[in-house]
Order: C-alpha cells, then sequence, then structure tokens
C-alpha cells in the first residue's frame, strides 16, 4: 500500500475519530445543559399553570366576598324568605358567576339554602350534594371564620370530581358583624373548566384525582416521585413531547389532585439540530484542512518521496551500481536520498570483489541438499571438492572423503561397485542419470542417482569429473510401494486380480500339472450390511489368512474380487489339492471356534489338469463353476450360521432387561388368544417377539448403550435397526417369514412412527400387536432411571395412547 493511500487512511479515521468524540462530548455536556433548560421551562409551566389556577379561586373569593358582605344577605340569612331567593338566586346567577354551587350556612353548621346548577348542562338544578355537606363542620376549614374579613379557598375532592371552593363569612355591606353565617360558591373542575384554565395558561393541561387506581402509567411514577422536597417530576414522554407533573392539595392540606403540563420539545430539538450543525460544521472544517493537509504533504514529501523509489526501481531494473539519486533540498529526505547514495557506492565496491572472486559456486554447493563434487585425475586421484551435504546423505564428513581417494569404492554396495566404476572410468558425459547404492555409515542403503560432466585439460586429457549425486532413497521406496500395490490387494496383502490373471497367462505351456482353488466367502453382504464395512473387512482379512496359511510357499494367492480369492498351484495334482481343501476346511472350523461371534464360512471350487491341453483359462472356469455348485448346496447353511451368531450377539447385548424375549412371547400369546389369531399367525407372532429388535446388532455400542439422550443424528442411526434386522431375516429361512414384520414393528396407528411411516391397518396386525405388549412390558419393568410402573398404570398409559401409537382395536376397554 503506498504512503499516499496510508496518509489518507488514517488521517480519515483521525478525522471520524475526532468528530466520534466531538459528538460524544457535545452529547454528554451541551445536551446535559439543554435538558436543564428543558426542565426548567417546564417547571415555569407548570408554575403558571398553578397561577392560573390560583387566579380563579381569587375570583371566585371575589365574588363571594360581594354576596357574603351585603345588607340583603345578611337579612337573608336571619330572616329567610323567597323575595331574596327569587331576585337573586335564578339559574341565570350561576351561569353569569360560571359556579354551580351557592350554599348559605349559619352558624350552628345549618344550611339555610343551597342550590346546584349544572351550567355545562342546560343549567340542570339539583340539591346540595350529601358528600359536600359533609364538610360543612362548624370548626372545620369551611365554616371557621373568626374575622368579617376572612376567606378560605381551595379544593374538595367529591365523587363527581374536585370541586374549586370560595368560602366567606356573612356580614353587612360594611363589614361588621356579627357573623351570621358563611357564604360558600363552588364550581367543578371538569374537563371543560380545565381547558378554559389550559387556554388562559396557554397550556395542555390534563388532572387526575391522587388516590385514582386507574391512572395511566406516568401519573403513577409522578405520584411515586413528587414529594415535599422534589414539588415538581419532568418526564419525557416522546421525542416530540415532554410532561411536569405536580401535587395539589385540597382544603385540609391532603393531596387532591395530580397536575399534569404537557409542552412540545421545541428546546431539545433546537439543542440537537445545533448540535449537527456543529458537526456538520466540523466535519466541513475537517475535509478542508484534510485536503490542503493532504495537497501540501504530497507535493512536499510524497511526491519528492515518490521520486527516490523510482529513481531505486529504475537503477535496481538496470543493475547499475554507479548511478546516483539527485534531490533538492534540505530536510530528512535529502538526506536519506544521500544515504542511499552511499549505500549504493558501497553495493558497487562490493560487486566489484565479488566479481574479482569465484564464490558464487561454493556458497552454492555449501547450501544444497544434493551432493556436489569434484572428482580430480590430474595431478593426484582423490576428491577435490565435495560439499557438505554428504554427511547428511552418507554419514561421512567431507573431510574423510578427502582423506581417502577410494572412499567411493569401500562405501558402495557390494552389487553396485562395477556400475561405480564404469561411471568413473568412462569420459564421456552420460546421457542418463546412473542409479548407486551407497552404505550409509549406520548402516542403512542410501540410493543416490549421479549425473556427470568430464572436465578435460588443454591437452584434451581428462583432468576431472563434476558432478551432482541426488538421494532418491525415499523416492525408490515409493516406487517400490507403488510397484506392490499394483501387484497386490491394499486390504489382504494378497495378489490381486490383475497379477493373477497375468500369471495365468504366462503359466500357460509351463509344464503340465497346474491346479485352480476358487473361494467365496458366504454372507458377507449380510455382514456389511448390519456390522458395516469394517467388520466385513475384518472377515476378509480373516478368511485371507486362512486361504494363505493352508498352501505351500510357492503357490499364488490372490483376492480376486469382493468376496472371492483363487489359487494358483505350479505342479498341484488333484491329491495336492484336496489337500489343501480340507485344510481350508479345518482352519475354518478352527477359527470359528474362537469366534462364534462372527463366524466364517467358505465355499470351494477347485480343478486340474495333467497336461497342458487344457488352458490356466477353462481350468478356472471349472474351479469356479464348481465352486459356485457347492455355494448353491450350503449357501443357507452358511447364512444361517451368520444369523445364529447374531442371535448370540443380541443376546449378549441384551440392554434393555433380562427376560424380555420370553415376557413379551406370553404376552402376544396371550393378545393373540384372545382376539382368536390363526395359530399360523401365533407362531410368526412368538418369533417375531424374540427376534424384532435383532438389527440392533448393527448398531454401535456408543449410540445402543448411552445413558443420556441422543441427538438428531444418533436417532437416525438407532431407527435404522429395523432395517437392518430385515435384511437379516430375509437371509435367513427360518425368519424369512417375519422379515416385513420386523421392518415395520415401530409404525404407529397415526403415521408418525418409522420407517415408512405406514397408518392404520396398513400396519401388520402382528406389528400392532407386539406394539402394544413391547409397550406394557417396558412400563412393568425396572429402568435404571426410574422403577417399573404398576398393571394398571401401564394399562391407563397404553389407553391414552390408542388411536396416536397403538391400534383403538386392540387396547381393552
Amino acid at each position: 500500500m503506498s504512503l499516499l493511500k496510508k496518509t489518507i487512511i488514517v488521517t480519515g479515521f483521525t478525522l471520524i475519530g475526532l468528530i466520534i468524540i466531538l459528538y460524544a462530548a457535545s452529547q454528554a455536556i451541551l445536551m446535559n445543559s439543554v435538558k436543564n433548560m428543558e426542565e426548567q421551562a417546564v417547571e415555569k409551566n407548570i408554575q403558571r399553570a398553578l397561577d392560573v389556577l390560583a387566579d380563579e379561586l381569587s375570583i371566585m373569593n371575589y365574588t363571594a366576598s360581594a354576596w357574603a358582605a351585603w345588607d340583603d344577605t345578611y337579612e337573608f340569612i336571619e330572616n329567610t324568605g323567597d323575595k331574596y331567593i327569587q331576585s337573586n338566586l335564578g339559574d341565570t346567577t350561576f351561569t353569569g358567576l360560571k359556579i354551580n354551587y351557592m350554599v348559605y350556612v349559619d352558624t350552628s353548621g345549618q344550611v339555610v339554602f343551597g342550590k346546584g346548577v349544572d351550567i355545562n348542562n342546560g343549567n340542570r338544578v339539583f340539591a346540595v350534594q350529601e358528600a359536600l355537606r359533609d364538610h360543612f363542620v362548624v370548626n372545620g376549614p369551611i365554616l371557621n371564620h373568626s374575622d368579617p374579613k376572612s376567606s378560605l379557598t381551595g379544593i374538595v375532592l367529591l365523587p363527581e370530581g374536585p370541586l374549586l371552593v370560595a368560602a366567606r363569612p356573612i356580614v353587612t355591606s360594611g363589614y361588621e358583624g356579627p357573623i351570621r353565617g358563611t357564604l360558600i360558591l363552588g364550581r367543578y373542575l371538569g374537563a371543560l373548566e380545565m381547558k378554559e384554565l389550559g387556554d388562559k395558561a396557554h397550556l395542555s393541561l390534563t388532572i387526575r384525582t391522587f388516590n385514582d387506581m386507574s391512572m395511566p402509567d406516568d401519573f403513577i411514577s409522578a405520584v411515586s416521585l413528587i414529594s415535599q422536597e422534589n414539588p415538581f417530576y419532568i418526564n419525557p414522554l416522546s421525542e416530540d413531547v415532554i410532561a411536569g407533573y405536580t401535587r395539589i392539595n385540597d382544603i385540609y392540606g391532603n393531596p387532591a389532585l395530580l397536575l399534569k403540563v404537557d409542552m412540545p420539545r421545541d428546546i431539545y430539538k433546537q439543542g440537537e439540530i445545533s448540535i449537527l450543525y456543529f458537526i456538520l460544521s466540523l466535519l466541513f472544517v475537517g475535509l478542508v484542512f484534510f485536503g490542503v493537509d493532504l495537497m501540501l504533504l504530497k507535493r512536499m514529501v510524497l511526491s519528492r518521496l515518490a521520486g527516490i523509489s523510482a529513481r531505486i526501481s529504475d537503477i535496481g531494473s538496470k543493475g547499475d551500481l554507479s548511478a546516483r539519486i539527485q534531490i533538492t533540498g534540505n530536510d530528512e529526505l535529502t538526506s536519506l536520498a544521500g544515504e542511499i547514495n552511499l549505500m549504493l557506492q558501497t553495493l558497487e565496491h562490493s560487486q566489484q570483489k565479488l566479481q574479482e572472486k569465484e564464490e558464487l559456486f561454493r556458497l552454492l554447493a555449501e547450501n544444497a541438499q544434493d551432493i556436489i563434487y569434484r572428482y580430480r585425475y590430474l595431478p593426484k586421484q582423490g576428491f577435490e571438492y565435495i560439499s557438505p551435504s554428504v554427511a547428511g546423505i552418507t554419514g561421512y564428513t567431507p573431510e574423510e572423503f578427502y582423506a581417502d581417494p577410494d572412499i567411493t569404492y569401500k562405501i558402495v554396495h557390494p552389487d553396485d561397485r562395477p556400475a561405480l566404476i564404469t561411471f568413473f572410468q568412462v569420459s564421456e558425459r552420460n546421457s542418463k542419470p546412473q542409479v548407486i547404492r551407497w552404505m550409509h555409515k549406520n548402516g542403512s542403503v542410501v540410493w543416490t542417482e549421479h549425473q556427470k560432466v568430464p572436465i578435460y585439460d588443454k591437452e584434451m586429457k581428462l583432468a576431472a569429473l563434476e558432478g551432482i549425486a541426488r538421494d532418491i532413497t525415499e523416492r525408490k521406496s515409493t516406487d517400490e510401494k507403488l510397484e506392490h500395490l499394483s501387484l497386490h490387494d491394499p486390504l489382504t496383502g494378497l495378489y490381486n486380480r490383475a497379477c493373477f490373471e497375468e500369471n495365468m497367462h504366462a503359466g500357460d505351456g509351463r509344464g503340465n500339472q497346474a491346479g485352480i482353488v476358487v473361494f467365496d466367502v458366504d454372507g458377507l453382504k449380510l455382514v456389511n450390511d448390519t456390522f458395516g464395512h469394517e467388520k466385513g473387512d475384518t472377515l476378509l482379512s480373516a478368511a485371507a489368512k486362512v486361504i494363505k496359511s493352508s498352501f505351500r510357499e510357492g503357490d499364488m494367492v490372490a483376492r480376486i474380487g469382493g468376496d472371492e480369492f483363487a489359487v494358483l498351484l505350479a505342479n498341484g495334482n488333484d491329491e495336492i489339492v484336496k489337500n489343501a481343501c480340507n485344510r481350508i476346511r479345518a482352519a475354518v472350523e478352527k477359527y470359528n471356534s474362537s469366534n462364534p461371534d462372527l463366524p466364517l464360512s467358505i465355499a470351494i471350487g477347485f480343478a486340474t489338469r495333467d497336461d497342458s491341453a487344457t488352458s490356466l483359462n477353462d481350468l478356472f472356469k471349472e474351479a469356479d463353476h464348481n465352486m459356485y455348485r457347492e455355494k448353491l448346496h450350503r449357501s443357507q447353511s452358511g447364512r444361517s450360521a451368520i444369523v445364529h451368531a447374531l442371535k448370540k450377539a443380541l443376546e449378549a447385548r441384551d440392554f434393555i432387561t433380562e427376560g424380555h424375549a420370553d415376557r413379551l412371547q406370553d404376552l402376544v400369546t396371550g393378545m393373540a388368544n384372545a382376539i382368536s389369531l390363526p395359530d399360523s399367525k401365533s407362531a410368526d407372532l412368538r418369533l417375531l417377539a424374540q427376534f424384532h429388535d435383532i438389527g440392533k446388532v448393527g448398531i454401535p455400542d456408543r449410540i445402543l448403550f448411552k445413558r443420556g439422550p441422543l441427538t438428531f443424528e444418533e436417532t437416525g442411526e438407532m431407527r435404522r435397526h429395523c432395517e437392518i434386522g430385515n435384511r437379516i431375516a430375509m437371509s435367513a429361512p427360518d425368519l424369512e417369514p417375519i422379515a416385513e414384520f420386523i421392518l415395520k414393528h415401530h409404525e404407529w396407528w397415526n403415521g408418525s412412527g418409522y420407517p415408512l411411516q405406514l397408518k392404520g391397518n396398513n400396519i401388520p396386525l402382528e406389528c400392532r400387536i407386539l406394539a402394544i405388549a413391547d409397550a406394557y412390558d417396558a412400563m412393568t419393568s425396572d429402568r435404571p432411571y426410574r422403577k417399573a410402573l404398576s398393571h394398571e398404570m401401564a394399562i391407563a398409559e397404553i389407553k391414552r395412547f390408542a388411536g396416536t401409537q397403538f391400534d383403538p382395536d386392540l387396547v381393552p376397554e
């Protein structure tokens, strides 16, 4: 990456980081100030709303004063009369004064006159509510007036809502007593009144009673956060609206109302816009600074540095170390150019010295992995030079080669000494490399490949040989392995089919007597399908050892197919071949006695000739025909032996519970008798109860005996036991009638079983009977993780899954 790109990246990231830091700082500092200003504005609006409310109470107090300090009212409270009521207390009075209540109470607390008017609903008249009368207590705040000019304003909570009240003592027009009672004016503080108050204050106002349990969450938060020390609670409701809350007490000093003031967040938004403009301004200034700085840097530094780099590249490409770098100025770049020129001068001198010395070949030879040598003939034979790599390849140091001119003859393999002599005596240049074996100092054989160049003196006499010897031991070993693999079977180590056929073709016409034996391993496919190919390979390897050990050293034993072997016996007459076949049969019996879990069964066929008239190819066909004829006679018995071994393996791996198969036979027999199942089907059912899980012999022990729950992949592997069991049963005449039942014994009535997802009556009856018996036995038997269930509990559980897992017609009522 160029310096210009690096400069752009570093400066760009620095600018971006600076802007991010400034933005975070402005958010933390400026926006905090903006939020404080916003909260102060909200508090002012709350106070303004409270002032408007106080003004309304002041107006009501003034109105109450005008009516209470009046001679007519003073006379009316003493001598009530209709004339005062008709003249002064009509509905229009309430509408004009914008009040809902006018109540005249004497000094004993008795209501002399009281009237309520719904001024917002057609001037509907109603009596003074009992809840309001409860507040007319002689020594209470409303009626307690010791001075003719005393007054009371505030809020009274009624069931109908909060009520603004103003109370004044009833005196004469000159404010003289004695006080004859109290005049109370009341106005409900409803939604319409709150809207009027909000319009006066130019605010959005909302009130809630302090003990309202259905108030919104923001009011509930305000109730818990407002206190005597913190009378206001500020709560941003969204990016656009902020609200302030305060508490309003009633005339008794108790919390009565919660006032909410909403206002748009103009201050907050303006703060955000200001910060955005500030960041954009910084970005613009930064970009301008970045561009100017980059231009100056490119002009004053990078362009000059690029000139130095280009000049150095030019000197390097031409290889002219006498060239120099020319640069003007008096700074670090000028000093750098001077240092480079000094370095070029030093390199020029070094190059001259290298040209004067012929060290290049020696440096190459000293570090080469191959052996590089020069063997002189004149004036005296011996090694003039041999590279140090000879010690790693032969174990002998160069000094040992210099000291003994005949060392190569001594360490060469005895069989290759003639080739070595020829190699060093022939003066012509070899067209092909010469392979010679050397004996390492530790006694091992080292294969080397030599290439030489003869060197002549002025008289054209052979003066020396210059050559390279390469260690090809590993390559030779690989070639031998490949050659072995081309002729042998990699699994058994026997000869392969190609090699066998080549020997048959080469053996035609050689001698008269010959014999061929052909073998076939029975049940290999069944073993592969059941236990896996690893077990099948084990069986093939065992067969190969048995066959190989039964023949003579010179007989050619080969694996000619997947489960087929053949032996070519030169000079093998009929008696020799028969004896060999008998040895094989005896070896198979011996093997099976030691390996009952995986028995070996081999079909054998052979043919012999006494003269060369019969070709070995025809002889092989005859032996193969004889083998297949024997295989037909004994194929079932071979597979039966394997199935018998599988049954033993299943018994040995009875991981569920001892006696499970026996109990299951009793259960299915009882069910078969209960539904009058034919005897033939009952027999198959008992056989199924015994062998339904035979496929589990092919499931790995790590899954079969796992204590914890199975993974998804392990569950899929476990479910394969139905298919494996089906294949096993198909291979055994005794189990073939129940092969289909083994495949389908885990199907469910509702179709959610496996492996075929059969449903209802598509599931064989035998499988449906076994499913119920198997589930019952599993539930009523102890498990490592739980105790056995009782008969009643197991039956209840089976009934619960009737129609889902089990055939409902087979489940007991």
